[in-house]
């Protein structure tokens, strides 16, 4: 499973949670009309999984789950030094 979801980082949506000090893997999601963006990504080598998930009461984010992606990244290679 963790070499399925290396993909996701390594060639997919989650390219930007790729962070410096280990090996990424995760996976994206966008529900129907963008109304949820998530990422959920776990570093192997630390045993750290976080997620991040954006949305709104509303509905409609206008955006797509790279949003969350790249929250994700910026926080763990601040969580992972």
């Amino acid at each position: 499973m963790i070499n399925l979801m290396a993909g996701t980082v390594n060639f997919g949506t989650g390219r930007g949670a790729a962070i410096p000090q280990a090996t990424t893997v995760g996976k994206t999601g966008t529900s129907d009309r963008g109304r949820d963006l998530w990422f959920i990504g776990f570093v192997p080598s630390s045993k750290i999984l976080a997620a991040v998930w954006l949305g709104n009461d509303r509905g409609v984010t206008d955006s797509s789950s790279v949003v969350a992606v790249e929250l994700w990244g910026n926080y763990m290679s601040r969580a992972i030094r």
